[in-house]
């Protein structure tokens, strides 16, 4: 019976994976993590069409394991620091501080690009001028809200499974002896 703490604690790792797989988090009730959106400021991401929320490059899910198992206790977290701010949620306003610098200029126009089978293809796009323009510097307000995606904590749904678990494998050694 002294790998309990261990065994419960895998069956916990499991669940909080699972939320990754499913977007929710098990509370009381099932609450679906908020959607992603669609269009940012600067423009449409489709990078991130069809991608799971919260998996980019899936560090914050594989950092999720048993960090310490005592006799009568398991703890399970992770290392990333962005892992609270996402299970959690977060609001947060940033002043950043720009260094002057150089852009190109570019202007909207004809691009010709030629495809692999020697056709020409027209597409309207940026074409570069070749100018530079300097940009001061100057400061700027980013104001940051991460919505609550939670993937960690207690949960009354976990907390059941792990006790049946428990109470399962105690009538397996009883049944043993």
């Amino acid at each position: 019976m002294l790998y309990a703490p261990g065994m419960l604690g895998n069956d916990a790792v499991n669940f909080f994976l699972d939320r990754f797989r499913y977007q929710n988090w098990l509370g009381n009730t099932t609450e679906p993590w908020k959607a992603r959106k669609a269009v940012t400021r600067w423009g449409k991401t489709p990078r991130n069409n069809g991608r799971a929320l919260l998996i980019d490059s899936g560090r914050l899910r594989r950092s999720i394991r048993i960090t310490s198992v005592h006799a009568m206790q398991v703890t399970i977290g992770t290392d990333v620091p962005y892992a609270k701010a996402h299970n959690e949620g977060m609001r947060l306003g940033l002043i950043q501080q720009v260094k002057q610098h150089e852009r190109k200029k570019t202007k909207l126009g004809i691009v010709k690009t030629t495809h692999l089978k020697t056709r020409t293809k027209i597409q309207y796009g940026r074409m570069d001028t070749g100018d530079r323009i300097v940009v001061h510097a100057h400061t700027r307000r980013i104001d940051q809200n991460i919505p609550r995606r939670q993937f960690m904590g207690n949960s009354p749904v976990l907390a059941k499974q792990l006790q049946r678990r428990l109470q399962a494998e105690l009538l397996k050694g009883l049944r043993t002896i």
